[in-house]
């Protein structure tokens, strides 16, 4: 695969990494779409989720940030791809699968959030042995 190629698959997964870490920093700043989106079974709002709830959207939004500002030299910021992997996506599958196993959420309204996340951990993991040889 020639070079442009390659900074094309890079740019294209830092952009669709950020644009659903935006859309997911808005989500979790409406507790109860969070909720229902996440087919939550057991969900009473309280100020504490809700405090815990912002920490997670700051950190999104950050996270989106820093997608972007990888973008901007995707060859030299290309690692960022794997930290996203690593320990981030994966860390929410685990999440998303002690959710479930311990019955805080129906495995079948997550079913697409983990295919999600499994996509994104495919598509930068590709896009990062994809580059790494690229200077």
């Amino acid at each position: 695969m020639n070079k442009h190629r390659k900074i094309l698959f890079l740019r294209v997964s830092f952009w669709v990494g950020a644009v659903i870490d935006g859309l997911v920093a808005i989500q979790l700043l409406l507790p109860e779409f969070w909720a229902s989106f996440n087919g939550l079974t057991t969900y009473k709002p309280n100020e504490s989720l809700n405090f815990s709830l912002g920490i997670a959207s700051a950190l999104m939004w950050g996270w989106t940030a820093l997608l972007i500002w990888a973008d901007r030299k995707p060859l030299e910021r290309k690692a960022i791809l794997l930290l996203t992997t690593f320990p981030v996506i994966f860390g929410m599958i685990l999440n998303n699968a002690y959710a479930a196993t311990v019955g805080l959420v129906n495995l079948q309204s997550i079913l697409p959030t983990l295919a999600l996340q499994c996509f994104l951990a495919a598509l930068f993991t590709f896009s990062y042995l994809n580059a790494r040889t690229e200077k």
